[in-house]
């Protein structure tokens, strides 16, 4: 069943259940009135059930007959006109007939109206009483016919305006019909087309917008009528952001897939280097090449290095597969960061002298505990500094470690005096695949998932890292940690 159809139903049952509920109202009502169970027969008798005669009626009509009966010309006296004004005070309109004119008529009839609608002489009075319009109003009538001296025929009316509903009904029954059919049906009308313009085409048009979608062209905006309202519209907006959302994660996707190839090409590239060299090296030890010891230890010591080179590309390649599917366990405790550093910082004194390269320590002596896993945070800082020993081409080299204590964050930065990097690569070293200038990575002999796997490990700790650098001046990675960590 379609939604209009659904809708006109809900439409005509709503409209019947108000029917209902009026007529148990006026069924209430009525017995309440009445005492008497609206019944077919009983609302057919209350309904044409006239007004009983009044006593005001019945004595004008009485006294008019006997005058008329008596001496009909005595209808038109000083006196009878006074008798007439005083029953015209209790509410009864008089009329009096000869022939074809109106001798007499009361205030607020109409002569016309009167002289067209009267009913017709009756010698033998049979039929003395009726129901006659007078331009549009309903008068219940008593008459008497009688015969003036010189034979013309005449009549006496007493009037009272009659409220009976089968008068009414009678009268204006079938126009009033008439007129709520066509409400009825002009409600309908309009139902339908309101609903037409404010749901039925808008989720037509909705529906021609989702099929787009589905064939897989996201870029079209879902835009739909401006008569849509409510929950219509509500339903538009939500297609509309889920197509936002598949069209951006379709970006991220076709962007990722892009940056994936990049990445497999970069380190098979990366890796065939070290084998390929591995590979000739060993067939030089096997030919007989080296001859010497000295030569053998020489191409046994490459060979080891290239190995670990290898080794190493596999191990970053393993680590940032692991963050990236959240599978890599975190073991966080509470460190005091300040000693952590200094730890650090002296293991790696040493090692950086035998580089020229001079590593300064600026942390304040705080007692500021983080909860964050050893291992991790060890690899952060090793990615950092590695990553700055690489690019470094000044004949005094220094790397300086900070710390700095927040009100519920500290924050650390690894600042060195290479050769920088232009501004627009800065937003995208921490990227997942991004590498800046392949041959360079190739000559340092960077896998360029380092900073990707350092951003990841931060973000597991609830902080956030980001760099600065001028190219000839040098780069700092700076990054935050919460104070307290992350609850695991």
């Amino acid at each position: 069943m379609r939604i209009r159809s659904r809708f006109l139903i809900s439409f005509l049952g709503s409209l019947l259940v108000i029917i209902v509920s009026l007529m148990a109202i006026f069924a209430i009502v009525f017995y309440a009135i009445t005492g008497e169970a609206p019944l077919p027969a009983t609302l057919y008798k209350t309904a044409t059930e006239q007004k009983a005669i009044t006593f005001e009626e019945q004595e004008a009509l009485i006294n008019l007959r006997n005058t008329a009966k008596t001496d009909p010309s005595k209808l038109l006296t000083t006196e009878t006109k006074e008798q007439i004004a005083a029953y015209e005070k209790k509410g009864v309109k008089i009329v009096i007939r000869r022939g074809n004119s109106i001798l007499y008529h009361s205030d607020g009839l109409v002569v016309k109206s009167l002289l067209v609608h009267a009913p017709e002489f009756d010698t033998n009075n049979i039929y003395t009483q009726g129901t006659i319009d007078n331009k549009g109003n309903l008068f219940r009538y008593l008459k008497f016919d009688f015969y003036f001296p010189d034979q013309e025929k005449g009549s006496v009316m007493i009037l009272n305006q009659e409220n009976s509903f089968s008068e009414f009904m009678q009268k204006w029954g079938i126009l009033l019909i008439s007129a709520i059919l066509l409400l009825a049906i002009l409600l309908l009308i309009l139902f339908n087309r309101s609903l037409n313009r404010a749901v039925i085409q808008p989720l037509r048009e909705l529906n021609a917008k989702v099929s787009v979608m589905k064939s897989g062209d996201l870029n079209e905006p879902l835009m739909i009528s401006s008569h849509a309202k409510g929950e219509v519209d509500d339903l538009a907006n939500e297609f509309e952001s889920l197509r936002e959302a598949l069209n951006e994660a379709n970006q991220e996707k076709a962007k990722y897939e892009e940056n994936r190839k990049e990445l497999m090409t970069s380190i098979s590239h990366d890796l065939k280097t070290p084998i390929t060299s591995i590979i000739g090296y060993v067939e030089g030890l096997q030919d007989g090449v080296a001859k010497t010891a000295a030569k053998q230890n020489q191409y046994l010591g490459i060979i080891h290095n290239q190995a670990k080179h290898v080794n190493h590309l596999i191990d970053e390649l393993f680590i940032f597969s692991k963050l990236d599917m959240h599978k890599l366990p975190f073991q966080f405790e509470s460190v005091p960061i300040y000693d952590f550093l200094t730890h650090f910082i002296d293991e790696y004194t040493i090692e950086l002298a035998q580089k020229d390269i001079v590593l300064i320590s600026d942390l304040k002596d705080e007692q500021v505990f983080l909860r964050v896993d050893r291992i991790q945070l060890r690899r952060v800082l090793d990615n950092l500094v590695q990553n700055s020993t690489r690019y470094m081409d000044k004949t005094y080299k220094e790397i300086r470690i900070s710390l700095r204590n927040g009100d519920e964050e500290v924050l650390l930065s690894v600042q060195d005096n290479g050769v920088g990097m232009p501004k627009a690569e800065v937003s995208k070293i921490f990227d997942r695949f991004y590498r800046i200038e392949r041959s360079r990575n190739q000559m340092t002999g960077g896998s360029g998932l380092g900073l990707a796997i350092t951003k990841q490990i931060i973000a597991e700790h609830g902080g956030e890292i980001w760099a600065e650098s001028t190219e000839g001046i040098g780069t700092t990675m700076f990054f935050t940690l919460p104070k307290g960590g992350i609850e695991k």
